[in-house]
């Protein structure tokens, strides 16, 4: 009897959920001229369970299955890690986000110096990759055009007041990070230019560190894209501490329906070093593209850049 009432609510419950799974491979060689040359491949399962009875509820979780070969040392780590795995309410006025999650702070494209949680790493070669936060995340939204959203993790917690004016998002943030020991406060904003189709952006704030001076840093940026699907964006970096300002620009192109490429240029203002990188991106069929790229380092051996060696690999991506 207890066999069968188990068996029934089993059966009941997959009735009122709905499952879904996906599955995507990620294929890296990396070759370095200072470092370990790398075979790194990535299986990603992806899970979402809804339910139709309970349309505002779903859950998510993604498993990470990583083999990394160390081609120079002829050694092999294996890794299963729990990428995201959260639980997520929404309706018209309220979002709530428990679990491991992404926490997106900021609008910078190269840098993003608010984003207390991960912040961008422009020389990863997956740089939109980035690894989960284990909070409670709930936004408020009083009206169509603002929103208030506070996070809590660990060791960080932030509030953001947003408000959606005619030609600029703008808000403001305070956030506490007592994994590095420091409060800040700051802000975000990004619009058009009239109507001239190029979209500014900038942010940053004050940082008060609990040893030492406080701080400023910002990042100011523009982006503008043509019609013939060419963008150009450039950003600039701004801190008061370091006295290290540094400018960067970007480019992407879709040279055929199939081909794109993209490419960066960074400089460090004050030593005068260079990072490069170029990527072209070719779509094999719908569900695989292959990218080859590089990153190329430039400057004296006592630069930030010139210190480095160059970096050239391969990524076969496929969704199955």
């Amino acid at each position: 009897m207890r066999l069968f009432l188990s068996w029934a609510l089993l059966c009941s419950l997959a009735a009122a959920l709905q499952l879904r799974f996906d599955l995507e491979n990620t294929h890296i060689i990396q070759k370095q001229e200072r470092g370990q040359d790398v075979d790194y491949n990535r299986l990603r399962l992806y899970t979402l369970v809804t339910s139709p009875k309970y349309d505002r509820v779903l859950f998510k979780a993604i498993v990470d299955d990583e083999n990394r070969y160390f081609i120079s040392s002829d050694t092999h780590r294996n890794e299963l890690s729990l990428y995201r795995a959260y639980l997520k309410y929404a309706d018209a006025k309220n979002l709530l986000v428990i679990g491991r999650q992404r926490i997106p702070f900021g609008v910078g494209r190269v840098w993003n110096p608010v984003d207390i949680y991960n912040p961008i790493d422009i020389t990863a070669i997956e740089s939109n990759e980035r690894e989960g936060t284990d909070a409670l995340h709930y936004e408020y939204a009083p009206g169509m055009l603002s929103n208030i959203d506070a996070t809590l993790s660990k060791d960080k917690m932030a509030l953001r007041v947003k408000g959606y004016l005619d030609y600029a998002d703008v808000a403001l943030l305070g956030l506490r990070d007592e994994k590095n020991h420091r409060t800040i406060v700051g802000y975000e904003a990004a619009g058009e230019l009239g109507d001239t189709g190029v979209e500014l952006r900038s942010e940053g704030g004050y940082f008060k560190p609990e040893t030492g001076k406080e701080y400023k840093e910002a990042i100011f940026g523009a982006e503008y894209g043509f019609a013939n699907s060419l963008t150009l964006l450039g950003e600039y970096k701004y801190n008061s501490r370091t006295h290290i300002n540094y400018a960067a620009a970007t480019l992407s192109y879709r040279l055929t329906p199939l081909l794109s490429t993209k490419a960066l240029a960074l400089q460090n203002l004050r030593d005068a070093s260079t990072l490069s990188s170029l990527e072209f991106e070719y779509s094999l069929s719908d569900e695989t593209t292959l990218n080859v790229g590089g990153y190329f380092y430039g400057g004296s051996e006592n630069s930030e850049y010139g210190a480095q060696g160059n970096r050239y690999y391969m990524r076969l991506f496929t969704h199955f």
